[in-house]
C-alpha cells in the first residue's frame, strides 16, 4: 500500500489530475497483485513441488521394483 501512496504522490507532484492518478495506482495494484508471487505463494509451492518429488520418486521405485521381478521371472522360465 505503500507504493501505491508513494506512486500516487508522484503523479499527482507531476501535474497528473488526481483521478487519474488513482486510475493508474488501482491499475498498477491490480497488475501486480495478480501477477506477482508473496514469499507465502512461494513457500506453498515449494511444499506442493516436494510432495510431488516424494511422489514421483515412490512410484519410480514401485517400477523398479516390478521391472526386476519380470525380469528376474524371465530368467526363471528360460
Amino acid at each position: 500500500m505503500e507504493f501505491g501512496v508513494a506512486l500516487y504522490d508522484a503523479l499527482v507532484g507531476a501535474s497528473v489530475p488526481p483521478e487519474k492518478a488513482k486510475a493508474v495506482v488501482k491499475a498498477m495494484e491490480k497488475e501486480m497483485f495478480d501477477k506477482l508471487a508473496t514469499k507465502q505463494d512461494l513457500q506453498l509451492l515449494k511444499q506442493d513441488l516436494l510432495l510431488l518429488e516424494a511422489r514421483l520418486t515412490a512410484r519410480l521405485g514401485g517400477m523398479l521394483v516390478a521391472a526386476v521381478t519380470v525380469l528376474v521371472a524371465l530368467q526363471k522360465l528360460i
